[in-house]
């Protein structure tokens, strides 16, 4: 009976120690890779002045601690000088909310829901013509997404860029660049001068995305367009018109790589736990134990 008695503790020993250590290895195993799906942003830029040709840089920012904003912002450099009084729209699609202080025109499209709409600010430069910069600012992450140590990011796409081809036309004429059924809220949205807004030609200039701590130095590219790191904190796109990326940060890595490891050794241990708890459940059943000392063995 003695025996029976130690094989039962032993056995739940071995039980204890298999559910101890598989729960430990299952909490260690990494999941399933992080589904990012990221809502790449629109932009339409639209200006009065149907010559109008230059280039544009993107930036999407981060700021603040405790209530942090993210921000998209355009600057427009015309190529030439540009008429007095010439003006450029642009036109923000797919973003979220923006903050309550920022003074925007909204406009509802069945493609992108609510779309904003801003006066881009010339800026006057020292030589040549003025530049115009827009800046849309919500609350939330614009163009990107971060989780389980992965970034990707998604800058906006230009409608309507061309590089080399001029549109003669109105941009919400029959023949201009805005005609398709999808910009008909869009034009809806300018009124009675919808005649007046022509689609510049735009070439992609520089994209940067900038962070807070710690950077985007501790990242690794994995696919997409590759950046070049800015500054230990950013990344920038040159002539790259929609620049998107999927990127891994390495220290996050290192901890998964180390998580598999060290869960394939306890789910190791749990599954030898495991055997040796079944070995010890039916160990009176296939194995006669010796008789104790002092006993006599029982008759044939």
């Amino acid at each position: 009976m003695a025996a029976v008695a130690w094989s039962s503790v032993r056995a739940c020993l071995f039980l204890v120690a298999a559910l101890v250590f598989f729960l430990v290895g299952n909490h260690l195993k990494p999941g399933s890779e992080p589904q990012l799906p990221v809502r790449e942003p629109t932009v339409n830029v639209l200006t009065n002045d149907p010559a109008f040709a230059g280039s544009v840089n993107m930036s999407l920012s981060a700021s603040g601690q405790q209530n942090r904003l993210y921000s998209l912002k355009l600057t427009i450099t015309p190529a030439s000088a540009v008429p007095p009084g010439t003006e450029v729209r642009v036109t923000f699609g797919r973003v979220p909310g923006p903050i309550p202080s920022l003074k925007t025109g909204s406009f509802s499209s069945p493609q992108g829901g609510t779309e904003y709409y801003e006066a881009a600010s010339p800026t006057a430069a020292a030589t040549g013509a003025p530049t115009y910069s827009a800046t849309y600012t919500s609350g939330q992450q614009i163009g990107e997404d971060a989780s389980g140590g992965r970034l990707r990011v998604a800058f906006p796409s230009f409608t309507g860029e061309t590089p080399g081809k001029q549109y003669s036309a109105p941009a919400c004429s029959p023949q201009g660049s805005l005609a398709a059924p999808q910009y008909a809220a869009l034009c809806a949205s300018l009124g009675s001068d919808a005649a007046q807004w022509s689609v510049p030609v735009l070439q992609a200039g520089q994209s940067t995305l900038t962070s807070g701590d710690p950077g985007l130095a501790g990242y690794q590219y994995l696919t997409g367009d590759s950046p070049t790191l800015l500054n230990g904190s950013g990344w920038t796109w040159t002539g790259i018109n929609a620049a998107t990326v999927l990127a891994s940060d390495v220290a996050a890595e290192d901890t998964q790589q180390s998580n598999v490891f060290y869960s394939g050794i306890y789910l190791g241990v749990a599954a030898s736990a495991a055997i040796a708890f079944i070995t010890e459940l039916f160990r009176p059943v296939w194995r006669k134990d010796p008789p104790e000392r002092g006993t006599a063995p029982a008759p044939e």
